[in-house]
């Protein structure tokens, strides 16, 4: 499910663990939060490598995402292109 965050504009992808169960592709986390209308679309920044999670630089399209990334309640920062970022969060 994704919010925004009133005071920052920042979306905010919340996954259940069921949504991380076997990992989830980076191209429809890039989607989910708006920043891409089409898988295809969201490949392409990866593949331009405008796309980082926390401090790494995203360059395979096949990268998932999966849910020991939040074994310690963790909250990733997802960035596609300048000015674009979300926050991404297991919930449940």
């Amino acid at each position: 499910m994704t919010h925004i965050s009133v005071s920052d504009r920042t979306p905010a992808l919340e996954l259940a663990p069921d949504d991380l169960e076997g990992g989830i592709e980076v191209a429809s986390l890039i989607v989910m939060a708006g920043f891409a209308k089409t898988r295809t679309e969201a490949r392409d920044l990866v593949g331009h490598g405008a796309v980082w999670i926390e401090e790494k630089q995203i360059r395979d399209p096949e990268h998932h995402v999966l849910s020991y990334a939040f074994d310690d309640g963790e909250i990733l920062r997802l960035s596609a292109g300048a000015g674009r970022s979300a926050t991404i969060q297991r919930v449940g």
